[in-house]
């Protein structure tokens, strides 16, 4: 296992410099390892407004003349400001630092340092800088020498993968890659934990801006890691994480990540372009497959090899997504295509946008039933769209893949169906249509129009003049399986008045409810109406679009 060298001129160093050789530690042991990256001399007492994080602070007691119990109360404040630590000369201006400021240091981790009546704070200045700006240039080199490393792997085109392995081995701590699909990219040591399986962790890292340092749980264990934006695409943005797995991440580390995160979008965008010219040849030959284009089955296996999308010879089915309220706009449709393609779990389904619609293919696997497959994709729909809600309308099993194209007619069939019926299941094919499957190939005949008039007409013209609502109670009532109760329950009525609505229905139409015929042919005309309405609203959503 590599250890990463934490570099910078830390608290404990400043024993080591020969101007404060002897200077004593008197309190805040626990933060010696506090890194300090400048020098401020308090010779004020309203320092507190002028310090910056990492300094170390350095007075001659002069601000705490006569009232050394100020000590006590500054340090909480220096603390909180991120100062380093504090440096202090006794026996010219205070004699001692109070107990409770020492004790307040302990606590804290916050080192206080007892420095020598003959300390030149010049000397001191100049010293510390020397070392801040030495460590400072080292480590500037350090970084230009990652970044043209890794600048000139991308260059050379070796790709993602070995770019997050060469990242491993610099960083020696495991590196994540959250792209704009969900799709996670892990250098070898987050893939032996098995990161890739952590994905709603890094989707939630994305949706709460978690930027910089942050902490995460791998397994059982609590560690910090540090989140890098590759790109600003808000919601959508890229995510380099590198996490403190073997070693503490140092100052470096976190400029490589902020740094190389440029590179990584570059070789996205490349790779993305790449991807969109090979899609194009895939959704071409998806539109062509499906739609029965390609006619001879060798035909139909040369081009799937050719564009890297061979099909396997077994049963599938077409399904068509029909959608329950407003269609979505060609470009989610295009992004739901895009996020499923990047899906390892879903890369049986061949998923493709035909005559504006979105298509797919699943063939018959036992182990992995079809609704599985589709719950799978409507999660993913479900990232992408608000509010829109979506049916699948499942096409008849196809022997193979040159018979598709029959599954995929069946499925569209099945589609218009749905609409003109009003039927709002997740899942639809030709059993859970009923008799609509039968009343839809009806042409649109006057006899047929004339029967459907002769019982409906009057319901409407009764509810008209009456401000009633026999039809919808009817409706009701041979959906409930001519159940009062139940009817009474989904109109929210009293059960005497769906008796009455129902009889006073039937006393119009001249019909018996004991006559199954008389109730058949009532719900006939009532499912005629339906498609009816199903027909002019799909006919008006067509010229809206």
């Amino acid at each position: 296992m590599g250890s990463n060298v934490i570099t910078g001129l830390t608290c404990s160093d400043i024993l080591l410099i020969p101007d404060l050789k002897e200077a004593v530690l008197l309190a805040g042991a626990g933060g010696l390892g506090r890194y300090i990256n400048r020098v401020n001399v308090m010779e004020v007492p309203d320092v507190i407004d002028w310090v910056r994080p990492g300094e170390f602070l350095i007075t001659s007691g002069f601000p705490f003349h006569n009232r050394p119990e100020l000590i006590a109360e500054i340090i909480p404040q220096l603390n909180q400001k991120g100062v380093s630590a504090l440096g202090i000369k006794t026996k010219r201006y205070i004699d001692e630092i109070p107990p409770r400021a020492l004790e307040l240091a302990d606590q804290l981790g916050f080192p206080i340092f007892e420095l020598p009546a003959s300390t030149s704070f010049s000397d001191v200045v100049r010293d510390i800088m020397e070392r801040v700006l030495v460590q400072e240039a080292r480590e500037l080199s350090q970084l230009q020498s990652r970044f043209q490393k890794l600048s000139k792997q991308l260059l050379h085109g070796d790709g993602i993968e070995d770019f997050l392995l060469t990242l491993d081995g610099m960083l020696h701590n495991p590196v994540v890659l959250l792209d704009d699909t969900d799709q996670v990219f892990c250098s070898p040591q987050a893939e032996a934990l098995k990161l890739e399986e952590q994905l709603p962790a890094w989707i939630q890292l994305r949706q709460e801006g978690s930027l910089g340092i942050t902490f995460l749980t791998v397994g059982e264990r609590r560690i910090r890691a540090y989140v890098s934006a590759v790109n600003d695409k808000g919601a959508d943005q890229c995510l380099l994480v590198l996490l403190e797995w073997n070693s503490e991440l140092s100052v470096v580390d976190q400029l490589t990540i902020d740094r190389v995160g440029v590179l990584v979008g570059l070789e996205m965008i490349n790779a993305g372009a790449r991807r969109e010219v090979e899609l194009k040849y895939v959704d071409q030959f998806l539109q062509d497959w499906i739609s029965g284009r390609i006619a001879a089955a060798e035909d139909l296996k040369l081009r799937g090899a050719a564009c890297g999308c061979p099909l396997p010879e077994r049963p599938l089915r077409a399904v068509t997504a029909g959608w329950l309220e407003d269609k979505p706009e060609l470009k989610q449709l295009q992004q739901v295509v895009k996020r499923v393609r990047a899906r390892a779990d879903l890369q049986h389904v061949k998923l493709t946008i035909l005559e504006g619609e979105l298509v797919l293919t699943v063939p018959e696997q036992p182990e992995l039933p079809l609704e599985e497959t589709l719950g799978r994709l409507l999660a993913e729909m479900n990232r992408v769209f608000v509010s829109e809600t979506c049916a699948f309308c499942i096409g008849d099993l196809a022997d193979g893949p040159d018979q598709v194209r029959f599954s995929y007619e069946s499925s569209r069939k099945i589609a218009r169906i749905r609409q003109i019926s009003g039927y709002s299941g997740s899942y639809v094919d030709y059993r859970k249509l009923g008799v609509f499957r039968l009343l839809y190939h009806l042409p649109e005949l006057e006899e047929i129009s004339e029967y459907r008039d002769q019982y409906i007409a009057p319901l409407l013209e009764y509810d008209r003049k009456h401000n009633a609502s026999l039809l919808q109670t009817l409706q009701l009532y041979f959906k409930c399986n001519r159940n009062v109760k139940r009817t009474s329950g989904e109109l929210f009525t009293h059960y005497n008045t769906v008796t009455y609505r129902i009889d006073r229905a039937c006393e119009l139409l001249g019909l018996s409810q004991d006559d199954g015929d008389d109730m058949l042919e009532l719900q006939l005309a009532l499912k005629l109406h339906e498609m009816g309405k199903g027909r002019r609203s799909g006919t008006d959503t067509q010229r809206r679009r």
